[in-house]
């Protein structure tokens, strides 16, 4: 009996040493991995929604350029009119000169309008508009419901004329709905105030959800550590979360990717019943063993 419990002793210890062991690195490093992908995740459609306004902007900087005829208002309709054509997302366009007076407006939502003379040079889209660099303005709410952001540009020169696009950010919508992160999991990008602006649920941000209250959204504004890839919270229904944040420097916004924690860590709690089946397998092959060794 003594040598059967000195053998078994040396084993269990020596087997739950090493099983202990590697459970603790193994959840670890799953635990890393699981964050890193979800980081990626996030700067991934981080990447995208960034692309997604540049390539606005860049159709906007098209429709800006100057006309050979500069006073051919009707022209620049016409460019205008395209440009409404290519870009849905874009629901009113309008030129200002150099004063800030409103020389052409056409919108998909009213009627066009020329030569209105329109004083709008208290506006900081035409105060904040640069040659070659187009401003991107905060977000609102139309009706309390579609989210929308002023883009401007001015061409010319310093003292050329501005064009002011109003962009519907609706359309966003399509972006983040295509980016699967398991099976319950998802995108959505929030402003700098913390209201949602895009989400695979619709009827949330047409609700004008405010998510500043939430852990996440509250350390993402306060520049959390840039080593931490992800953090545990609570999503609107209260349900843990595993989420990480990529923010959009040049819009002030910021990518969520979230996953309920059940989810994340399920296949990881697989790995560790599997270990300790087979830990449990060992120890009684081991107590057999050791009673016939004794």
């Amino acid at each position: 009996r003594k040598y059967l419990l000195l053998i078994l002793t040396l084993v269990t210890i020596a087997l739950l040493a090493s099983g202990g062991i590697s459970v603790y690195f193994s959840y670890q490093e799953n635990k890393s991995g699981l964050a890193s992908l979800q980081h990626e995740k996030a700067l991934a459609a981080a990447s995208r929604i960034e692309q997604y306004i540049r390539q606005i902007s860049q159709q906007l900087a098209y429709a800006s350029l100057p006309q050979v005829d500069a006073s051919d208002v009707e022209l620049r309709r016409i460019e205008f009119l395209k440009l409404l054509r290519q870009a849905p997302e874009v629901t009113d366009i309008a030129q200002l000169d150099a004063g800030g007076r409103e020389t052409i407006a056409v919108s998909r939502l009213g009627m066009d309008v020329v030569a209105s003379g329109k004083d709008r040079s208290q506006e900081p889209a035409f105060r904040n508009a640069r040659r070659g660099q187009p401003w991107h303005g905060p977000v609102y709410f139309r009706k309390e419901t579609e989210p929308y952001m002023t883009i401007a540009m001015r061409s010319g020169g310093d003292a050329g004329p501005v064009t002011i696009a109003d962009v519907n950010l609706k359309f966003i919508w399509d972006v983040v709905s295509r980016i699967k992160i398991g099976e319950k999991g998802k995108a959505y990008v929030v402003d700098g105030n913390g209201f949602l602006i895009a989400d695979p649920d619709i009827g949330l941000v047409l609700r004008k959800t405010d998510l500043s209250n939430l852990a996440h959204v509250k350390a993402a504004t306060a520049k959390q550590d840039p080593d931490d890839l992800a953090m545990l919270s609570t999503d609107l229904t209260g349900t843990e979360v595993l989420t990480s944040v990529a923010p959009i420097e040049s819009l002030g916004w910021k990518v969520f990717v979230e996953q309920p924690v059940a989810e994340v860590y399920r296949k990881l709690n697989a790995s560790i019943l599997r270990t300790g089946l087979l830990l449990l397998a060992g120890l009684v092959i081991s107590a057999f063993a050791a009673l016939a060794l004794a």
